[in-house]
């Protein structure tokens, strides 16, 4: 966003981000570019709370749902709510995730390659065939992506026509 800065539209929140994801006014994280994470307090006067880990990107849903991706590749989902560790590493390599919910979780590796979560931790990924460089899944099935040419796409896969 470049627009005016005296401008009522954007409020600045305190911290500094490399990347970020909104689920819902309750489920925002972002991690910095040293690779922290942090997840959203509620109070914007002290704004985050740091999550222990390394991400390079994360996608956080509506439901409470967070998956991350280190700088290797290697995937997370976060289990901090529901058991003693924090995130439970899920096999493959992705470069980017987004998670629309807890059963529309997509990625993308280094190579380009799609993928998507079957819900299953013991065989979590099927390859979507194309090549995208960014993915956004939403709650309803939806998915987004773009391409290295900057091309977008709109998965209709599990569309009829």
């Amino acid at each position: 966003y470049t627009g005016d800065e005296s401008s009522t539209t954007w409020k600045q929140i305190s911290g500094g981000l490399a990347r970020i994801s909104a689920g819902s006014r309750t489920n925002v994280w972002g991690v910095n570019s040293g690779g922290g994470i942090y997840r959203y307090s509620g109070n914007d006067s002290n704004p985050w709370i740091n999550i222990p880990g390394a991400l390079t990107d994360i996608g956080a849903a509506a439901d409470g749902t967070v998956w991350g991706v280190n700088s290797a590749g290697n995937i997370y989902r976060y289990t901090g709510d529901e058991s003693s560790t924090t995130w439970k590493q899920i096999s493959g390599g992705l470069a980017r995730i987004s998670a629309g919910s807890r059963t529309n979780v997509w990625g993308v590796n280094s190579g380009g390659g799609i993928y998507r979560y079957t819900g299953n931790d013991s065989n979590p990924w099927i390859n979507i065939p194309g090549a995208l460089t960014d993915i956004g899944a939403a709650p309803d099935g939806t998915v987004w992506g773009v391409n290295a040419a900057g091309n977008i796409y709109r998965y209709s896969g599990d569309q009829p026509g």
